[in-house]
């Protein structure tokens, strides 16, 4: 086909007229869009601010301490710990310090004192968070399963972090020995047994006091890497022990 064949195809096809209401329509979307834009630029512009006020409060906040126990509490020791985190080069930074005991097994956290902003954007959620769990509790874990919850003993890392150990009373019971023994190593004047535990993912390692109620005077964490060597990403370690404080 050639051009003159071409220019005579398209001369046979006839356009329909455009109806009036098309303009109508046509304007009437060129003058609700703007107040779209307007209402959707309002709300990102106060939850920005709602952002900015809350990261404001946090940083205000970051020389400050959670105390997460009633002063009236009287702990039988404090034990004083930092917690670090160690990045893909191995450069360490300390996140928490934090004061605790054991209770029958498990870790009580007196207080907790967040060193960077991530940490205490994390501290600053836990300090709503037992009003949030109390709420989540009523509707969602029985009491049965609430007490049942106590009986497990649980070490703290900072933050939201943990690790559950089992049966709390078993723990004790077995000297605190629940996984293959490592070691032994005594911390700030505590004997303690090192016990590891592991999986494919992972490895973790504390070093237990049976005197202090098999508190984790030291714990470490490792992730494993694809050629399964073993890359450090937390580690746990106490500064001081004060006995009935």
């Amino acid at each position: 086909m050639n051009d003159t064949e071409l220019d005579q195809l398209l001369n046979t096809w006839s356009v329909p007229p455009v109806p009036a209401s098309l303009c109508a329509r046509v304007r009437v979307g060129f003058y609700a869009r703007p107040e779209r834009k307007k209402f959707r630029g309002l709300r990102v512009l106060i939850t920005a601010a709602g952002i900015a006020l809350f990261l404001l409060a946090v940083t205000l906040a970051l020389p400050q301490t959670l105390r997460l126990v009633s002063p009236a509490v009287r702990a039988p020791y404090i034990v004083d710990s930092d917690i670090v985190r160690y990045g893909f080069d191995g450069t360490p930074s300390v996140e928490f310090s934090l004061g605790s005991y054991n209770n029958e097994g498990s870790e009580v956290v007196v207080y907790e004192v967040a060193h960077s902003l991530l940490p205490a954007i994390k501290l600053g959620l836990k300090a709503i968070g037992p009003v949030v769990g109390r709420l989540t509790l009523l509707f969602v874990v029985s009491h049965e399963q609430s007490e049942r919850a106590k009986l497990i003993a649980r070490v703290s890392a900072g933050g939201f972090e943990g690790y559950w150990l089992g049966s709390a009373a078993a723990l004790i019971d077995s000297g605190c020995v629940n996984g293959p023994v490592v070691g032994h190593e005594t911390i700030l004047n505590h004997r303690t047994v090192a016990v590891r535990q592991f999986n494919d993912v992972q490895r973790m390692t504390l070093w237990m006091a049976p005197d202090l109620g098999c508190f984790a005077l030291r714990l470490t964490r490792e992730e494993r890497r694809p050629d399964g060597t073993f890359r450090l990403v937390l580690k746990k370690q106490a500064t001081k022990v004060t006995l009935n404080p």
